[in-house]
């Protein structure tokens, strides 16, 4: 039999690279031991050399100058060029029991993160969509579907038991995972008897796998007997993208002949990391976004806060007790800088200058935390507070991390509502959109400059689109999308379908039942059930200033005075600690036309200063508070009747100059 054919690795990655442009060839990796080496988990070899033959020693309490004789006797077949070889016998003498053997495998697994190479593959399978989604390997561990679970969006089908072959059918969409030899938590074969033969159900799923595949061999020794038997009885049309063994030596094992029948070509790279280097390179994969990690962190640090926010803000009863005993001590045991952004967060509503403190505190100790700056500089946007500050916060962490799209996208969003920066902002959303593409945030906070201030209708459309392309079933873009086809192109049909889309989707999102209760407000007409969904609003998120806002305007426009203001001096409470311009807008508008004598005045000045400051309400409907306004015989109810259309049309501003309040406000 003639050797095999040789190929580089660099040429080998550049061959995938282009093979994988034409639609019907795929290919299965085939992962050995060696892939894992570099994620901590010892080859074969090592665990006979280093680990199992000195712990046999010890356990037989043997003398350690006569070792090497020991062992040729113990072990005649023994080679120490290629200790692999006796893993099998080895391992049986070493672990008596199957239990033990399974403890071991487990132990050797355990906490496992897989490294560099297996990122790639992750990326590779993910991104070259049903051409290498297929991984078959004799190892025990769980670093292929545990890279594709952390570096990737991708859920893999692991096969792991021969109880589970009859699911062993790849898909164009879902990575398929095959262990030959079961998994460390489910009975894995070890033993020479064990691995003497691939399980029956598994080996009639694998081969039909290979049969319109090539296969790609990489980290593995090649002396399983039950592998060599499975592949050597595969028809010869089988494998028609031809078999490439990725190794550092030629094959001496049992494979090799095999190899040579099916003239396979001998990859010449030994080391995984290194052949997953090449490919990421050819095949231009990214990094993996830290990003992903962080959005993790955070997602546990939002339901988290929710939940303290809860439990702290519900009436003190007997029996919660525990539930506030075991909040504290969670609390407590949060370390680093994420301390201070748990506590920080705690304090921002009840007492906003404590929280002020602690974020100071943790940032004069970890100065160069991009989490705690971007908290911080979050909060004191929330309460408008210090905005040359806010600025120095986003600049610093622009420093350090120019690739956080949606904290870019945050920037451009205070350069948006506070700045007026309006080039700038656009500068920087499409910088975060740049950076992450997908960034669902920064698209919808991009859209808003699009729709509210640049009224390029159709391109804000797009935006929200896109959105939804990337997440469906989102209520809160769904709704935003309803109230853009509400306002923007007056379709009431469509809007209402989409609002209806939404509390399907999830009947518990607050800022949807808020919205919708403003659409049915305005355009149906339906008192009672608007009032209705606004109380349901109001008991998810009792204290949303801007539920709590909208509620009083509704109260209002219904001749419900007294309850109005009784919502509306909640938000103003707020106002101090929780500050968006436009928001202010609103409930000094409200407090003008229904508030008492006393605050009027001082309401108007306020609102002055938010509208001169260019903080309108474009898509708001004051008509009916102007008309309760009348009714209820406003002394000033012309120049309100000017001051809605200011607020809402952007229009006659310079005609309140003949207002004498206004004038002296």
């Amino acid at each position: 039999m003639p050797g095999l054919r040789k190929m580089s690795a660099g040429e080998f990655a550049r061959r995938l690279q282009e093979v994988s442009l034409i639609q019907d060839k795929c290919f299965v990796f085939f992962l050995g031991a060696g892939c894992s080496i570099s994620s901590g988990i010892p080859g074969a070899g090592s665990l006979v050399k280093d680990y199992w033959l000195p712990r046999l020693q010890n356990l037989r309490a043997l003398d350690p100058n006569i070792a090497d004789k020991w062992v040729k006797e113990e072990f005649p077949d023994y080679d120490s060029k290629s200790p692999a070889l006796s893993y099998s016998l080895v391992m049986e003498r070493v672990f008596l029991t199957p239990d033990e053997r399974q403890q071991e495998i487990e132990r050797l697994c355990d906490k496992r993160l897989p490294g560099f190479g297996y990122a790639v593959l992750a990326k590779l399978i993910t991104r070259e969509v049903g051409k290498f989604n297929v991984v078959i390997t004799t190892n025990f561990d769980d670093l292929v579907s545990d890279a594709l679970y952390l570096y990737t969006t991708a859920h893999p089908l692991v096969i792991g038991h021969e109880s589970l072959a009859g699911f062993i059918r790849p898909t164009r969409t879902r990575p398929l995972v095959v262990k030959l030899h079961g998994d460390a938590h489910l009975a894995p074969q070890n033993t020479a008897a064990e691995t003497s033969n691939v399980k029956e159900e598994v080996e009639h799923q694998v081969k039909g796998l290979l049969n319109d595949r090539g296969l790609i061999i990489i980290g593995y020794g090649g002396n399983d007997k039950g592998i060599a038997s499975m592949l050597s009885t595969l028809p010869k049309e089988a494998l028609p993208f031809g078999v490439y063994w990725i190794s550092g030596s030629e094959p001496q094992c049992l494979l090799k002949s095999w190899l040579e029948e099916r003239n396979a070509i001998w990859v010449e790279r030994f080391d995984f990391d290194e052949m997953m280097l090449l490919i990421r390179d050819y095949f231009n994969l990214p990094h993996p976004d830290r990003k992903t990690f962080d959005d993790l962190i955070q997602n546990y640090t939002d339901t988290y806060k929710k939940l303290s926010d809860r439990i702290r803000s519900a009436p003190v009863k007997a029996e919660d007790t525990a539930l506030k005993g075991a909040l504290e001590r969670a609390d407590k045991e949060f370390t680093d800088w994420w301390s201070y952004i748990v506590e920080g967060e705690k304090y921002e509503k009840i007492h906003p200058e404590k929280a002020n403190e602690i974020y100071i505190e943790g940032l004069k100790r970890y100065p160069d935390s991009t989490s705690l700056i971007s908290t911080y500089a979050f909060f004191l946007l929330k309460t408008g507070n210090d905005y040359n500050k806010i600025e120095q916060l986003y600049q610093h962490f622009l420093e350090l991390d120019a690739n956080d799209s949606d904290v870019i996208s945050l920037y451009a969003f205070f350069l948006q509502v506070i700045r007026k920066d309006y080039d700038g902002a656009e500068k920087y959303y499409l910088r975060a959109l740049e950076v992450n593409p997908n960034d669902v945030r920064a698209i919808i906070r991009y859209c808003s400059l699009i729709e509210e201030i640049r009224k390029d209708y159709d391109k804000a459309e797009k935006l929200f689109l896109r959105a939804l392309e990337l997440e469906p079933n989102n209520p809160s873009i769904i709704s935003s999308y309803a109230i853009f086809v509400h306002t923007v192109y007056k379709d009431y049909d469509k809007a209402e379908r989409l609002f209806l889309r939404a509390l399907e989707v999830d009947p518990n999102n607050a800022y949807t039942i808020f919205v919708y209760a403003d659409f049915l407000q305005r355009i149906h007409k339906d008192y009672d059930k608007v009032e209705q969904l606004f109380l349901r609003a109001l008991e998810l998120e009792p204290n949303d200033a801007f539920i709590l806002t909208g509620y009083a305007g509704f109260l209002f426009s219904q001749g419900k005075n007294e309850q109005g203001n009784l919502y509306l001096k909640k938000v103003i409470s707020q106002l101090t600690n929780f500050q968006m311009p436009n928001l202010a807008t609103e409930v000094w508008f409200y407090t003008i036309c229904h508030g008492q004598d006393d605050e009027r005045q001082e309401a108007l000045g306020k609102l002055k200063k938010s509208l001169l400051d260019g903080n309108l309400l474009p898509d708001a409907d004051l008509s009916a508070n102007v008309d309760r306004a009348r009714q209820e015989g406003h002394t000033d109810i012309l120049w309100i009747e000017i001051l809605a259309d200011v607020i809402t049309k952007g229009k006659y501003i310079k005609e309140l100059d003949a207002w004498p309040a206004w004038k002296n406000a």
